[in-house]
């Protein structure tokens, strides 16, 4: 008999996703239109080229094309490929989110909150780093720069960290050549502080070590096997009160796979005595959250 569970469809689950990347567009929008456009700080990626983009049609030509037209334009080509080598109900999804972003954001006004370029590029990136980190918790991004990093990386196994801080350094060259220098340093300052914010906001790929004290370590090493992927080392003891033969097994998950695991766990084994611990660092065969995984526990 298969240990395999078969979950039903979570229609709560995927509600709270979908207003979770409602409530991430509508934050980015807001910190894009009422902290970055109005300092005319650039923002990181396609939409700051976009951005950058328009300015300079605008300025050569005198006409406002909207910033929509640009950033999907961009995305094309990277979607496809996303589509190809990444996965399907990740692109689609995404460029999803794209599409509502550019529509939220061309419908939200224009709001000068501040004059000072410095407060206006700490804000704008808290909120629009934190609601990038609450479509990244459902599993799903904003597009753009994401298509190109996810294709690299699942296609070539790049690590392609330094190609988009290389492009994004590029944009804020050219701005600061073309616009000047202080507000490019103001857009280093917002794409930092964005960056800290997904960082703080966004944890789902840290690691977590489970200990599994049990009676029944075939089973339970089975069905974490077959339900998750993760193997796991056994260690065998002797109870110091009880005295009763045990196994400890020894696991490494990614930090959402943590509930599901213990629910595998206490199916095989309702007396288990788990603990789980924090991981700093994890280097060797370990099996991560693929992006096309829908099992993101996103409460936890």
């Amino acid at each position: 008999m298969s240990d395999i569970i078969k979950k039903p469809v979570n229609y709560k689950k995927i509600l709270i996703k979908i207003v979770l990347i409602i409530c991430g567009v509508f934050c980015y929008s807001f910190g894009l239109k009422w902290f970055i456009y109005p300092a005319s700080i650039l923002p990181a990626g396609f939409t700051g080229l976009s951005l950058l983009m328009q300015k300079l049609v605008y300025n050569s030509t005198g006409t406002l094309i909207p910033i929509t037209v640009y950033n999907i334009a961009w995305n094309i080509v990277p979607a496809i490929l996303s589509y190809k080598f990444v996965g399907k109900k990740f692109t689609i999804i995404s460029f999803v989110i794209l599409f509502l972003f550019n529509f939220i954001a061309d419908a939200v006004p224009t709001i000068n909150l501040t004059s000072d370029p410095f407060v206006a590029s700490i804000f704008g990136g808290i909120l629009c780093g934190f609601g990038a980190s609450l479509w990244f918790r459902c599993g799903v991004s904003g597009g753009g720069t994401d298509f190109v990093a996810m294709t690299l990386s699942s296609k070539y196994h790049i690590q392609s960290f330094g190609m988009i801080m290389g492009f994004n350094i590029v944009l804020i060259l050219i701005q600061g050549i073309l616009f000047g220098w202080d507000v490019a340093f103001y857009s280093i300052i917002y794409q930092y502080v964005s960056t800290q914010a997904i960082n703080i906001f966004y944890r789902h790929y840290e690691a977590r070590t489970i200990f599994i004290i049990t009676t029944k370590p075939d089973e339970v090493a089975s069905a974490m096997i077959q339900n998750t992927g993760h193997s796991s080392t056994r260690f065998n003891g002797i109870g110091s009160y009880s005295k009763n033969e045990k196994s400890m097994l020894y696991t490494v998950v990614t930090k959402p796979e943590v509930r599901q695991i213990i629910h595998i766990i206490k199916r095989c084994d309702k007396d288990a005595f788990i603990n789980v611990v924090q991981s700093n660092e994890v280097q060797g065969n370990f099996k991560y959250l693929s992006v096309e995984q829908d099992e993101i526990d996103i409460n936890y």
